[in-house]
Order: C-alpha cells, then structure tokens, then sequence
C-alpha cells in the first residue's frame, strides 16, 4: 500500500471517528439532567446509591444506557425530562425483587379485559337477538285415486363435522400469542438472563432495546442470522448468551423457577 493511500485512510478514519463522538455527543445531551433528576438518594431502597424511575411508589433501577436511550428520544420530540417513554419503562426491571413493574401488570390487565370482552361478543345470541318464527303453513293431504303413489328416495345427510374449540387447536408455529404470561416473552427472558449474569445487565439492556425497535418477539429470536446479529453489531459472546440459554430458561420456566 502506497503511502498516499494510507494517509488518505487514515484521514477516512478520522473522519468518520469525530462524526461518530459528535453523534454521541448529540444523542447524550441531556444524560446530566437525567443523572441529576433520577438520583434515588432514599435509605429505604436497595439501589439508593444509583438512580431510580419512580412509579406508583415502585423503584424502577434505570442505568447510563437508558438515560442515552431516553435522551436521544427527547432529541425527536417524543417526551421530556419529566417523562420517561413508556416503550423503556416497561423495561425497567424494580429495584426489589418482591416487587413488579406497574407498566407491565397494567398492560397484562389489559390484554385479559380484551380477552374477556371478545368473549363474551361471541356467546351464544339471546332470544331477543333470534329472528322470529315462520308462521306454520296449513296442511292439505291430496291423493290420486288413479295413480299409485311415487316413491321418493330419502337421501340421509352425513353428520356435520364438529368445529374444534379455539382452546383446542394446536398453534403449529412457535410463535405464541403473546397475551397473559406470553405477553412479553422477550423482556422476562433478557431480565433473568441479567439475574444469572449481573455483569453483563447494561449490554442486555441495550440488546432487549435493540430486539424491539427491530420488532423482534421471543418466538423469532432464534431466527436472527449471525450475518444480521453482526449487521446489528452485537458482540459474539452476546448473540452465544442469548441464544444459547432459551432451553434453559424454557425449562426453569415450565418449573415456575423463572
């Protein structure tokens, strides 16, 4: 290589490293603000020392990576200091661990009032919505005194075949509706990844947040390609986690252990 075409590589390279701190530079603009707003400071929870998402008096623990992430949709005009996005927040795992986060239970309440009302929509009609009867046709018996009478062949009629109940039918794709428990397959599996590896809670994060802009859900994440985990720059001993403990959780799942 030319000395040349190294020093104009080399200028590339600069080039695109200041417009990459620049970028960054943009998108963390209000990190300090959230830092200073966010300040947990209370004796009484575990993670007084950090930062905390307050809601409906449940602290949500909340890191660099989601005050970036915030940060950069306040830059759209999507919320403001004061708000954090309810895509995030739903994210935020609670301080304590007896405690749950009150965006999902209330997104769960809401899927099973759905449930209940399509319900009860498709029950069966009351006699008030029937039509109403024919009137009876009167009865009149003919007989020819000339002609003995003509046989008609009775064709019987096959029993219908019973329609299955949608509580039996066998999904075949591993996608499951994700209603109830299901509802947020991804976010419970990336949460007891970061309670089995704690080091590695911020990257998980970050990943989970990734997964779901791409509009990936549990059911699909298998599918993803290395070619596309590299696309998405996801390092590799990540995409091994991620992809190599869904049988383990499945399995501690189906025990009620996570």
């Amino acid at each position: 290589m030319s000395v040349a075409n190294f020093q104009g590589r080399k200028t590339r390279t600069q080039k695109l490293l200041k417009h990459k701190r620049n970028e960054d530079k943009i998108d963390s603009q209000h990190v300090d603000d959230l830092m200073a707003q966010l300040h947990c400071g209370q004796s009484s929870c575990p993670h007084e020392n950090a930062w905390c998402y307050i809601v409906d008096g449940i602290h949500l623990k909340i890191i660099a990576a989601h005050m970036k992430t915030w940060s950069m949709i306040i830059n759209d005009g999507d919320t403001d200091l004061d708000t954090c996005p309810t895509a995030l927040a739903k994210t935020l795992m609670p301080s304590r661990k007896s405690a749950k986060n009150p965006l999902r239970e209330q997104v769960s309440k809401a899927a099973s009032i759905s449930i209940d009302s399509n319900s009860s929509s498709s029950a069966t009609p009351t006699p008030s919505q029937l039509p109403p009867p024919l009137p009876p046709h009167p009865y009149y018996s003919y007989r020819d005194p000339y002609h003995p009478p003509t046989y008609h062949h009775h064709r019987e009629r096959s029993p219908r075949t019973p329609i299955p109940s949608r509580s039996n039918i066998v999904v075949s794709s591993p996608i499951a509706f994700e209603i109830g428990d299901n509802r947020d397959k991804l976010t419970n599996y990336f949460n007891w990844l970061a309670g089995v590896y704690p080091a590695m809670e911020k990257q998980l994060q970050e990943c989970l947040l990734l997964l779901k802009n791409k509009g990936i859900v549990y059911g699909t994440l298998l599918h993803i390609s290395t070619a596309v985990w590299k696309e998405w720059e996801v390092i590799d001993g990540l995409v091994i986690m991620v992809r190599g403990h869904t049988t383990k959780w499945d399995s501690e799942r189906a025990k009620g252990r996570a």
